[in-house]
């Protein structure tokens, strides 16, 4: 098995999904790639005061841009013999977060921040400084330099959708993308539909920490020194949805525009998993899970909402 290293360049980033865009290395399965990505808004250093404007990367081949903003990607990876029908096993070895991050709320009148009632209020851009030797993060700038605990993970993990066209990296699919599930640290193994030949992966959009849902739109963005990821092709596999699987946790995962919907979808698909564990009925599977499943809202804000399904490994126990 071999291990590669990607770094940002004008080769390896593009800012939305395609079936179209060339990869930029193709690997065997058992292969890990190891990158080192920009923060979500391209960001190449941290503000220097407050409403400082950040050097951005500007500098992407022609064909890998599209007219619309999207988030800083790198890749896409192909993978031997990937084809429509498989799923592809992502490990989730290692995750280090760059030095600094930032978050920010309000600034702009969504229907979110109408909701929260900040549709007309001054944007509030806080600044991080990221410590990972005590797994923190400090606000950089202000009187008040409160902390918060990180959890680092990487917001999009995805390929293309099987549809001609650029795509948004905003959206989250049923072949992964901007999924923002907080649960997929390092030691998490993801589970992705493959979509199109090759399966074409891409990373980007890092967090330092992110509560459920996401409220404000950002997380703690921040540029990531090392994600390390090992890939795994399981043939003739076919998912619907995503799903995951935490030292702690079995996950399932589902989108759509209506978060009912997303509902309903993460917690079949949880049932459909534990009739496979557990060799129950769908009854029997229904009764359990309402004793030990969560329904937790993984992000709201990307347009099609995001809903996971968590079940802890020792709720249900011989």
């Amino acid at each position: 098995m071999k291990t590669y290293y990607l770094i940002p360049d004008k080769n390896s980033l593009h800012n939305h999904f395609s079936q179209d865009l060339d990869p930029i290395l193709t690997i065997h399965s058992g292969d890990s790639v190891v990158f080192k990505t920009l923060d979500s808004a391209w960001g190449m250093e941290k503000r220097s005061a407050p409403g400082a404007q950040r050097k951005r990367w500007t500098e992407i081949n022609p064909e890998r841009q599209a007219s619309f903003f999207g988030h800083s990607l790198i890749g896409p990876i192909s993978i031997h013999h990937a084809e429509v029908g498989d799923t592809l096993e992502i490990k989730i070895n290692e995750i280090v977060p760059g030095e600094w991050g930032w978050t920010s709320g309000g600034g702009f009148p969504s229907e979110l921040n109408k909701k929260i009632g900040i549709a007309e209020e001054k944007e509030a851009m806080l600044d991080f400084l990221v410590d990972n030797n005590r797994k923190e993060a400090v606000s950089q700038f202000g009187n008040f330099p409160y902390k918060i605990k990180i959890a680092p993970f990487m917001g999009i993990m995805g390929m293309p959708p099987n549809t001609e066209g650029k795509h948004s990296t905003f959206i989250p699919r049923p072949s992964g993308g901007n999924i923002d599930c907080k649960e997929l640290q390092a030691g998490s193994r993801l589970f992705l539909p493959v979509s199109v030949e090759g399966g074409l992966f891409s990373t980007g959009d890092g967090h330092a920490i992110q509560g459920d849902g996401e409220i404000s739109g950002p997380a703690l963005e921040c540029p990531m020194e090392k994600v390390d990821l090992t890939f795994i092709l399981h043939k003739k596999q076919k998912l619907s949805f995503p799903k995951a699987e935490t030292p702690e946790a079995w996950i399932t995962m589902a989108f759509h525009e209506d978060l009912d919907e997303a509902m309903w979808l993460a917690l079949n698909n949880m049932i459909d998993w534990m009739i496979e564990i557990y060799s129950f009925s769908r009854a029997e599977a229904s009764a359990w899970a309402s004793l030990a499943v969560d329904l937790r809202i993984t992000q709201i804000v990307n347009g099609n909402k995001g809903v996971h399904a968590f079940l802890a490994k020792d709720k249900i126990c011989k």
